[in-house]
């Protein structure tokens, strides 16, 4: 294991870390960058990332993730493809804090010649890395229509149950409405059952009338069981008997009365039976008058 530790600016225009390397090395090389801002340390962000980028002298390059980050240091490991082709290779740490670039810092990784010129076939990884940025793409660009997609659902299952909620509460207002017409329904058609009632009732009854003493108060009363009414009514006073109650009229002129049988008599001052006639068979009485 070769270990190197190295200083590296953040701020571009310094002169440039040198990394030594063999070309085919079979050792792992591990390199421990400090990041520093100018004359200060420079802390990583929480959850920071940190990519191993490089292009080597035969044009193929590569891109690694480092092998650690946090803090204010930065560790990598140096891969054989790294050094596959030697020469000096630029690279770079590129820090990354979510989907955004925080910061660059670039170094050279020399590698020296090896006489085994065959020892490891130069390959690039950045079009792995491309297709997986371009993955990448498409998940995240799948991902945010599945959100926008869920959104509309979460809104639309919104509306459905405000909509579900006003019909509910038409409904209960409707079942209330109907509750109240089945109340008036109710009431009508006992109203109309208690007049059927009152109208055979009616239609069952009968009076009857018995006379009471003179000066009785009158009476009424109804019989369930018979559906009989009878009325009580007094009779009248009885008027003044015999000839003490009549006015004797005055010479030419009659007065008529009944007496407590019932018999009917005329009284003049004068004899005027020549002017009655009584028919006994009808019981009719006749006043005769002179022919002119």
């Amino acid at each position: 294991m070769i270990a190197q530790n190295l200083n590296i600016d953040t701020i571009p225009g310094g002169p440039l870390p040198i990394v030594q390397a063999s070309q085919f090395d079979v050792q792992t090389n591990a390199v421990t960058f400090t990041l520093y801002r100018g004359s200060e340390l420079f802390t990583l962000p929480a959850g920071a990332g940190v990519l191993v980028n490089g292009k080597k002298p035969d044009s193929t390059g590569f891109s690694y993730s480092a092998a650690s980050a946090s803090g204010s240091t930065v560790r990598i490991n140096v891969t054989k493809q790294m050094t596959a082709v030697f020469g000096d290779v630029i690279c770079e740490l590129r820090i990354s804090s979510g989907q955004q670039d925080v910061g660059t810092c670039n170094f050279i990784l020399r590698v020296e010649k090896s006489p085994l010129d065959d020892a490891v076939i130069s390959e690039t990884v950045l079009p792995l890395i491309e297709q997986a940025a371009e993955i990448a793409a498409t998940i995240s660009e799948y991902a945010e229509t599945v959100a926008q997609e869920a959104a509309a659902a979460t809104q639309a299952a919104t509306q459905a149950a405000a909509s579900a909620a006003s019909a509910a509460t038409d409904a209960a207002n409707v079942h209330t409405q109907y509750t109240s017409l089945e109340t008036v329904k109710t009431n009508a058609n006992a109203a109309a059952q208690a007049a059927q009632d009152a109208a055979d009732t009616l239609n069952g009854l009968s009076a009857a009338a018995t006379t009471l003493a003179a000066g009785s108060s009158a009476t009424a009363s109804y019989n369930a069981s018979t559906g009989v009414i009878t009325f009580g009514i007094p009779r009248g006073a009885d008027g003044a008997t015999g000839p003490s109650g009549v006015t004797t009229p005055l010479a030419g002129f009659f007065t008529m009365w009944v007496d407590t049988n019932g018999d009917l008599y005329a009284e003049s001052a004068d004899d005027m039976s020549d002017y009655f006639d009584y028919d006994s068979e009808t019981g009719n009485l006749y006043f005769i008058t002179e022919d002119e």
